[in-house]
């Protein structure tokens, strides 16, 4: 076996040892240290202490520790090529377990040598040392690197291990449960705070004279000792209640006890008897007011179901009241859409009795001259034909008139169906224009051919647009231009539009903010219920009746309907 003396020049020999017992004392520095402060502290010793170029310290993660991966240069390396080391280093190490190897320099022209030690960790953790100095590892760089390894371990798991148990001692001593250990003849070793509060006991050092049957209220003290704790160290382990004594008071308090053994884990056999257990008090409370609230909650609901029952058959009644209230409002409107056709047939009845005057005399004065033709005897049956058919015409055209009234003014039913637009606003516009040429308004009907049908009750529709037409004539009585518009167009795939536009005198402002209301008219002998009814006939069909003034002067009342279904 080689003696040191013959593997170092004295010089060489002493700097190791100095060397040596640099490194000796580092462990006593990195007593407070973290596992990156341990690596870097040995990472800049041995730079010092190898005169090396680099200097890269991998050591894993540790549980719940973060990896740790330490890079030192010398005074060659370039500050900006600092990543490039590391990744070199980390992959030559990786890629290789030998401890002497030889990389292309990443930072520089020429060869780094290297020397490498694993660290007890496993996986990739080790020291790396590397110089571009073609001599660099000697023995006692070797030597080095090999003792700053093994104290950098023992530092490291030393700190960890520290950690761990500090952590698990803050964890059990912050607890709020009961949880201690004992000696297997029932001696208490250990109680944290809570337990020692729940006791009642001053601190761990009363506890630490007591047994943990002493812990017990009476009755369970037997059972614990004769069933239980034979189970324990039996099975390793029992899960149930008991019930511990207050050493102040003397209540007892239900727990919720888990005891279990701990062996040793070089022999496996007992060591310690422990439990963690859980104060019971506050859950049975909890589940005595919850027991309490289920018989309130179970009284209230067959209250407020009674309750719910007797509000039910108010609604009820409620509901039948709002149903006839509904039928009768409907009833009442209907009368009041048949009053106010009344109404404007009234207001028609001297114009119309002229209107029918021109045929009934046209044709009361064919039948005579019929009557005269057969008494001379002197005319051709032909003649005498022709003469009768006329007044046949005549007939038919007062029928009309008097056909056109009565549908006007009858009540019947709401029907509602498809119907041609054009000819609903010509019969209206007929019936409305009725005996009026001595107003002298012409009427210009235009119609868009995408807007020729309707979906509606011909009669409320006809309504709407015989009011609109009267409105606008009355409008026109004193005007000197009196024209008439009524236009159909087709606004979009949804909606279609009849505008009824004249040249009056158009309306005020304050007039038009109470244009639709029921009971407000311009007209001295009229009720204000026209453009009310005509309001409420459109919105009924899914529409909307507005007003404009019309650029020229006058009004222009639009009523938008929605596009029948093709069908």
């Amino acid at each position: 076996m080689l003696r040191v003396d013959e593997l170092f020049e004295p010089l060489e020999l002493r700097h190791c040892i100095r060397d040596l017992v640099a490194l000796s004392t580092l462990p006593a520095i990195w007593k407070d240290y973290s596992a990156r402060q341990i690596a870097d502290s040995v990472a800049a010793a041995l730079m010092s202490m190898l005169d090396a170029d680099v200097v890269y310290i991998s050591v894993p993660a540790l549980r719940d520790e973060a990896a740790v991966d330490v890079v030192r240069t010398g005074l060659r390396v370039p500050a900006g090529s600092l990543s490039d080391v590391e990744r070199s280093l980390r992959d030559a190490w990786r890629g290789t377990r030998e401890q002497t190897l030889m990389i292309g320099s990443p930072f520089a022209e020429g060869t780094l040598h290297i020397a490498a030690v694993p660290m007890g960790f496993g996986g990739d953790a080790g020291i790396m040392a590397g110089s571009l100095d073609s001599r660099f590892p000697n023995e006692t760089h070797r030597l080095l690197l090999g003792i700053a390894a093994s104290h950098a371990t023992l530092a490291i798991q030393r700190w960890h291990v520290e950690g761990q148990r500090r952590r698990m001692v803050t964890l059990i001593e912050r607890s709020s449960e009961f949880v201690g250990f004992a000696g297997l003849e029932g001696r208490v070793q250990y109680l944290n705070t809570a337990g020692c509060e729940l006791l009642g006991l001053s601190g761990i050092e009363e506890a630490q004279r007591l047994s943990i049957f002493e812990f017990l209220s009476p009755p369970d003290r037997v059972r614990a000792h004769q069933e239980l704790m034979p189970l324990v160290e039996a099975s390793g382990r029992w899960l149930g209640e008991l019930n511990f004594r207050h050493f102040k008071t003397g209540e007892d308090i239900p727990f919720l006890v888990d005891w279990f053994r701990i062996d040793d884990f070089r022999t496996g056999r007992p060591m310690n008897m422990a439990t963690v257990s859980r104060d019971l008090r506050g859950q049975r409370e909890l589940e005595e007011n919850l027991r309490r609230l289920n018989e309130s909650l179970e009284q209230r609901v067959s209250d407020r179901t009674s309750e719910l029952a007797e509000a039910l058959e108010r609604l009820t009644l409620e509901a039948k009241e709002r149903q006839r209230a509904d039928v009768r409002a409907q009833e009442l409107q209907v009368e009041l859409l048949h009053a106010s056709r009344l109404s404007a047939a009234g207001q028609m009845a001297g114009a119309l009795a002229h209107e029918l005057n021109q045929p009934l005399t046209a044709f009361t004065n064919s039948v005579n001259a019929g009557r005269r033709m057969m008494a001379n005897g002197a005319h051709r049956v032909e003649t005498i034909r022709d003469v009768l058919d006329e007044a046949a015409g005549q007939a038919l055209r007062a029928g009309e008139i008097i056909r056109r009234l009565r549908e006007f003014a009858t009540r019947g039913e709401t029907d509602m169906r498809i119907e041609r637009l054009p000819d609903l606003i010509r019969e209206a516009s007929d019936l409305a224009s009725a005996g009026t040429g001595a107003h002298g308004v012409q009427v210009r009907l235009s119609f868009d051919p995408r807007a020729e049908a309707v979906s509606g009750d011909r009669i409320q529709l006809q309504q709407v647009v015989l009011n609109l037409i009267r409105n606008a004539q009355d409008a026109m009585a004193d005007s000197e231009r009196r024209e008439l518009d009524v236009v159909t167009a087709r606004l979009d795939d949804g909606s279609i539009e009849i505008a009824v536009a004249d040249r009056g005198s158009g309306l005020s402002d304050d007039i038009v903010e109470h244009l639709f209301e029921p009971f407000h008219t311009t007209k001295s002998n009229g009720m204000g219920l026209g453009l009310s009814i005509c309001r409420t006939i459109v919105e009924a069909h899914g529409g909307k009746l507005r007003y404009e003034p019309n650029q020229g002067g006058g009004a222009i009342f639009r009523v938008t309907l929605p596009v029948p279904p093709e069908r």
